[in-house]
């Protein structure tokens, strides 16, 4: 999609006229964000200097506390990416999130609200809010284009392991480890990122995908977000800021954890893992479950079952090699496991997948 055809289709919608009308009768009740819309129409009444003005009792836009992710998602094809346009001039209220959002300042800047403070955000600056943060966002300038990108929490969970290990870490990674596994400092983060030619052609490719085109695409919307999470990790991080702890962000041990358990999935145990780390295998057991809320074992089973099925689709291996591959010596065991984590046997399975893939194709 061309840049300038794609700027030139954000004029104001009627919504943000009645915003931008009520906006510039009374700026200054925006200088501190709203609960909700009943909130903003006793301020702008308490505030008003200008005589009676029609008020509509209902906000032109969606204003709640708390938006699900049944509201922004498609349930018929289980859409899993979605975007909203931030709407100029809109009061900013206060509101949290069922699902991961990532800000992105296409052009002009925006005011992000968290933990009591305003944050200025100009063009080619991202924020990403993990789920059931309070915040808001606020823009009133008709050359703002501030473009909400929307990924389900269990979506985020199940596609960005794989992004994350092949990138060398850092508070930027840490951070999506923490927000995978809801930890404490995965709040809020923000770049302070110069515009980015190929972040901002996937955010184009991924408006375009969903909005103009006659039918969108599930697969497509996904691979775009990947990438663009993964253009993401290239940032230079003394760009990024973590709201919750502006301190440089401990070293998350997790990551090199599991990226050691995926390397050596046919052997690995506590044990061998707690001696490579230098650390007992009751800490090691006491920490897997604090930081992800499982055991070790359970951790290890998926990520055999995973690696299994990985295995089953990308490659010719029989059975036996396949159960070796991820560390079975019992197979009896491994076909139990792997129907319980996939609803079916193996071979089932690998035809299966074949199958779609051969349908997909076509």
């Amino acid at each position: 999609m061309e840049r300038d055809r794609f700027i030139h289709s954000f004029y104001l919608r009627e919504e943000e006229k009645l915003y931008k009308k009520l906006y510039l009768q009374n700026p200054k009740i925006y200088e501190e964000p709203v609960r909700s819309w009943e909130d903003f129409l006793d301020r702008f009444v308490e505030n008003n200097e200008e005589g009676e003005i029609n008020l509509p009792q209902l906000p032109p836009t969606p204003i709640e506390n708390r938006f699900t992710e049944e509201e922004y998602f498609s349930q018929e094809i289980v859409e899993e990416t979605n975007i909203v346009v931030n709407a100029r001039y809109c009061p900013a209220f206060l509101h949290g999130l069922e699902f991961i959002k990532l800000i992105y300042v296409f052009q002009g800047s925006c005011l992000f609200y968290y933990s009591g403070k305003w944050i200025d955000l100009q063009a080619g600056n991202i924020c990403i809010v993990a789920p059931e943060v309070e915040q808001t966002v606020f823009s009133h300038s008709d050359e703002d284009i501030v473009i909400n990108l929307l990924i389900r929490r269990s979506s985020f969970t199940e596609a960005f392991p794989e992004l994350l290990e092949i990138n060398e870490g850092g508070i930027i990674a840490e951070f999506f480890w923490k927000m995978i596994y809801h930890r404490r400092g995965a709040e809020v983060m923000v770049f302070h990122s110069k515009p980015y030619k190929l972040l901002e052609e996937s955010v184009m490719e991924l408006y375009e995908e969903t909005f103009l085109l006659p039918k969108k695409s599930r697969l497509v919307m996904k691979s775009m977000m990947t990438a663009i999470f993964g253009y993401i990790l290239r940032i230079n991080e003394e760009e990024a800021v973590s709201l919750k702890d502006n301190k440089k962000i401990e070293k998350y041990p997790l990551i090199q954890y599991q990226q050691y358990m995926k390397q050596y999935i046919d052997t690995v145990s506590l044990t061998t893992l707690s001696k490579e780390f230098f650390v007992s295998e009751g800490y090691l057991s006491r920490y897997f479950k604090k930081e992800t809320g499982y055991t070790f074992s359970h951790i290890l089973l998926e990520m055999r079952m995973k690696k299994a099925a990985e295995l089953l689709i990308n490659t010719e291996c029989n059975m036996e090699r396949i159960i070796s591959l991820i560390g079975y010596r019992d197979q009896s065991i491994f076909f139990r496991n792997f129907k319980e984590a996939y609803g079916m046997t193996p071979a089932v399975y690998r035809k299966k997948k074949r199958q779609a893939e051969v349908m997909r194709v076509l």
